[in-house]
């Protein structure tokens, strides 16, 4: 790798270690915190990102459990003055999750440096993302409004990008606090959607980052607000093209094809879900 993105800057938990990780939480999650699950059929086949609402630090738990996948699969964007200020946060964390730097008040530089270890992390060891365009944890549990920066992961990995969204979490264990308290939480996965990359067109690829951000804000609070079975509240208006459904949005947004669970060749279109049936873990 340049130095733009080295692996050594990424922490990389050992197999043992997040064998362990994952069978606690499973744990954690059917004896101490039921874990409900919709929508987990619209993660597509490796690699994608998953970005999600974050309003505590067992969010990450939370996906990587209502996926179905195993922990050491997964690499969360974290940031770095968080989790790479402290050594002792840092070793504690690199024992048990993969986690890539990110200077969440960086400029366009540092985000690139980040984007380079995505990469890495993506194409060469087959893993997934997991990504809050927030930046931080909510205060409060609402959503708060989305970080621009996350449109350049989006776009640029060019890996499908799932929404999603968890109720339930704030409650259990909020920002400030150290002692997870009994509860329930609820994971909704949304529809994969691929974006279309403008990186080698810097002034369309500016515009189609925003567009990115703003339908991935669209879509996670329309998670939230549960709506009706077969219907996606406040959609942008969509078309669709030889069999492959695609989002208008200025026209550099691709519709997310199913590549789980259907035969090639067969997509799903992103502007209608299927009847979603929630399921506990």
């Amino acid at each position: 790798m340049t130095d733009r993105g080295r692996a050594e800057d990424m922490l990389f938990a050992p197999i043992p270690g997040s064998a362990m990780f994952q069978a606690f939480c499973r744990l954690f999650f059917i004896c101490y915190c039921r874990l409900t699950v919709a929508g987990q059929d619209h993660l597509p086949a490796s690699p994608f990102i998953i970005c999600s609402n974050h309003t505590s630090h067992i969010d990450s738990a939370v996906l990587m459990t209502a996926s179905g996948l195993p922990f050491s699969a997964f690499a969360m964007l974290g940031a770095s003055d968080y989790f790479f200020a402290s050594w002792r946060r840092r070793f504690l964390v690199s024992r048990f999750m993969n986690v890539i730097p990110i200077d969440r008040h960086g400029q366009h530089k540092s985000l690139r440096r980040s984007l380079t270890m995505c990469e890495e992390f993506l194409q060469r060891m087959h893993g997934n993302l997991i990504l809050y365009p927030e930046g931080t944890r909510s205060c409060d549990g609402a959503i708060q409004t989305f970080k621009k920066g996350a449109g350049l992961f989006a776009i640029d990995l060019g890996v499908p990008v799932v929404p999603a969204h968890i109720e339930g979490a704030h409650d259990i264990l909020a920002k400030g606090k150290f002692i997870p308290r009994p509860g329930t939480v609820t994971v909704r996965f949304g529809e994969a959607i691929r974006f279309k990359s403008n990186q080698f067109d810097c002034r369309r690829g500016r515009g189609a980052r925003r567009a990115a951000v703003e339908l991935l804000e669209q879509r996670i609070h329309g998670l939230s607000r549960r709506p009706p079975r077969g219907d996606v509240i406040g959609l942008p208006e969509q078309s669709v093209e030889e069999g492959q459904a695609t989002i208008s949005i200025s026209a550099v947004v691709q519709g997310g094809q199913k590549t789980k669970n259907h035969g090639p060749g067969q997509s799903v279109g992103v502007g209608r879900s299927k009847a979603e049936h929630p399921r506990d873990i």
